[in-house]
């Protein structure tokens, strides 16, 4: 029995009752001279239960016995306040400074949200804070629960402060005047996201004058919410940094062409889905563009991790990745650098803009688009915007219930943890200009795991934190190492599983899911500050406080089969548990979070009306797409999806290649 997923409106509902339980930190150097003081900090216990009531009892105890021998102020407190809120990633320290009836100065003092998402958050709402003097300024849409942990932070210090939060509660609206406005480019480029701003950076370097339109108040889609590397086949960067590079079949793309299509990766391919007898045309355009990209991206100053193969390297197979590293904020830090382009370039970048329609001439030539500013109560710039060539890349229609109804009903009432934007919108306009979908027969969709409670992302935790992954029994159901994605995928839609899943490990877990090297993040440690994830003092402690019957058997098996160094019967090499010191365990969720189908384009990135049985695509003159809008691209090969943020960042490249060789 499916069950019906959490939808966006929930989900940022509890995300925001999360982010209200802020903690005071301290307060310093009030108006009146009076000495520093220090409020407990109120941290979420990791572990379970009785501690928990005896702690908070105590802690009553102590206000009662504090109310009786000192006397409640008589006013407001000015001075220095310190709070702080569960953000995103972890706890948000924000301080703020109120005198005289008035917030003088408010700030993010420390954060680890997500590096081009959360740090636009964390510069904006405070300093808008202090503009307006009220905590209901607009969140930053794209990054609303770093937004709402900031103002809920506010909130308490201007409660502790002794002030009526009421005074600093008046709604702000954004300032859009009524507007109608024409402009002109070479290319314009509906989102930017991954795809949308490799693209316009290359045509820039190519020459041409851009304008990209992005409905969000930042830029990025989902570029800086991507842990994935950079393929490279024949990359001269690569070749001078790393030998093994340089002699191995990734020297150039022919080889690595003939290694993808041969029987190593064969299993990779599914018959009924390939309609190109084996020679998947789009990965070889991706293949041999994607050296030239990297090169690219080296020569105007984004920056790769090292790609040595020295021990304890973070080297990802064959593939690079983005400075400083993967769960380092890399792709954020290169998106950022990449929009920064296109500005200080002179060329335009619109944000809480969205495509409205595509403008298209008498003989069908796409020639521009009409666009207008979004979630305004005061007015509406509406633009016109003439160009020689109109690029799609404005990402999938995860968000997009009906769509996913149409083309991904299988999983239609499940929650997709990926960027709130992705609604379609772009696969919508292409088809209003004469392009298809492809790929929409309810294919197999890949999961990740996230938080079963804050849909915070673990996407690697089953490679930093050896484990077990278990359903509402507490059995195993299949080989999470090999083909992961996809069997998390297959999980959560089987109803043996029951829906519930948790993801248990020892002691010697904990450690790496703090702060693990080899992919050099310490991201998960917030599941432990959250306390998403709990520790049990013993096995059958958390088989009976998570109704996991058969846990104790399902650990017993599993370190009889590690202990004899075998594998299990899904074929993986087990991990020892040690459950001496009791046991960690955290509810988990297989999310989804893309859609394999979308508009139909050829090897060079044309929107097409069809025509892929023949080989001679019947092309929209004029209409480009890149990226998430035209769905996975290895799927159009009739290969199983694995490398979207590569695929879309270098058919972004690709795109921009094309269209500056026509028009």
């Amino acid at each position: 029995m499916k069950k019906q997923g959490i939808t966006r409106r929930d989900f940022m509902k509890g995300a925001a009752v999360g982010a209200a339980s802020v903690a005071a930190v301290g307060i310093l150097g009030a108006c009146s001279g009076q000495n520093e003081t220090t409020t407990g900090a109120a941290t979420t216990a990791a572990k379970a239960t009785d501690m928990e009531a005896t702690t908070a009892a105590k802690a009553t105890d102590a206000a009662s016995e504090a109310e009786t021998t000192k006397a409640a102020p008589s006013g407001p407190v000015d001075g220095k306040y310190v709070t702080k809120a569960m953000g995103h990633e972890d706890w948000i320290y924000v301080q703020t400074t109120l005198r005289d009836g008035a917030i003088t100065e408010c700030k993010v003092l420390a954060n680890e949200e997500t590096m081009g998402i959360g740090n636009y958050a964390c510069a904006r709402i405070p300093a808008k804070i202090v503009e307006t003097q009220s905590v209901e300024v607009p969140n930053i849409r794209g990054c609303s629960t770093t937004s709402m942990a900031i103002k809920n932070a506010v909130s308490e210090a201007i409660e502790m402060a002794g002030y009526d939060l009421k005074e600093f509660s008046k709604e702000i609206k954004r300032d859009v005047a009524d507007a109608e406005i024409t402009e002109e480019c070479d290319v314009v480029i509906m989102g930017g996201g991954t795809a949308g701003l490799v693209a316009a950076a290359r045509l820039i370097d190519l020459g041409k004058k851009v304008i990209v339109v992005e409905k969000r108040d930042i830029p990025g889609g989902s570029m800086a919410m991507t842990y994935g590397g950079v393929l490279n086949c024949g990359s001269e960067f690569v070749k001078k940094a790393n030998a093994a590079y340089a002699n191995g079949p990734q020297a150039n793309a022919e080889s690595y062409i003939d290694l993808w299509l041969g029987e190593r990766f064969a299993y990779l391919f599914h018959d009924e889905y390939d309609r190109f007898n084996h020679q998947a045309p789009y990965l070889q355009s991706w293949f041999k563009s994607s050296g030239p990209m990297v090169d690219w991206m080296n020569g105007i100053g984004i920056g790769f991790n090292t790609v040595g193969t020295f021990e304890k390297g973070t080297g990802y197979g064959t593939t690079l990745y983005l400075a400083p590293g993967c769960y380092e904020g890399g792709a954020g830090y290169a998106m950022m650098f990449l929009a920064n382009r296109v500005t200080e370039t002179g060329n335009i970048l619109h944000y809480n803009t969205s495509v409205t329609e595509l403008i298209q001439d008498a003989d069908g030539r796409v020639t521009g688009v009409k666009a207008e500013t979004t979630e305004s109560d005061t007015g509406k710039e509406k633009y016109t915007i003439n160009a020689k060539a109109v690029l799609l890349a404005s990402g999938g229609f995860q968000k997009n219930v009906e769509m996913l109804e149409q083309y991904s009903p299988s999983v239609a009432d499940q929650f997709f943890n990926c960027a709130s934007c992705s609604t379609g919108d772009g696969i919508r306009l292409g088809m209003a200009a004469g392009g298809v979908v492809e790929c929409g027969d309810d294919r197999p969709l890949p999961a990740y795991l996230s938080s079963a409670q804050r849909k915070f992302e673990l996407a690697f935790i089953h490679y930093s934190t050896p484990g077990l992954m278990v359903n509402v029994k507490g059995d195993q159901f299949g080989n999470i190492l090999s083909q992961n994605h996809q069997t998390m995928a297959a999980a959560k839609l089987d109803e043996n599983n029951g829906d519930v899943f948790y993801y248990v490990f020892d002691e010697a877990g904990e450690y790496p899911t703090r702060d693990y090297d080899e992919y050099g993040f310490d991201g998960y440690n917030a599941i432990f500050e959250s306390g998403e994830c709990v520790h049990y003092d013993s096995v059958e402690e958390c088989a009976e406080k998570c109704n996991l019957p058969n846990l104790a058997a399902t650990i017993e098996k599993n370190n009889e089969v590690a202990l004899a160094g075998e594998k299990d019967e899904w074929g993986r090499q087990c991990p020892y548990l040690d459950t001496r010191n009791g046991i960690w365990a955290i509810q988990v969720d297989p999310t989804y979070y893309l859609t394999t189908a979308g508009l139909q384009i050829d090897p060079q990135a044309h929107v097409t009306k069809g025509g892929y049985e023949t080989g001679t695509y019947d092309v929209i003159p004029g209409l480009y797409a890149a990226g998430d809008v035209c769905g996975s691209v290895e799927e159009k090969d009739g290969k199983q999806y694995g490398m979207g943020f590569d695929c879309a960042m270098t058919y972004g490249y690709i795109a921009a290649e094309t269209i500056a060789a026509e028009i």
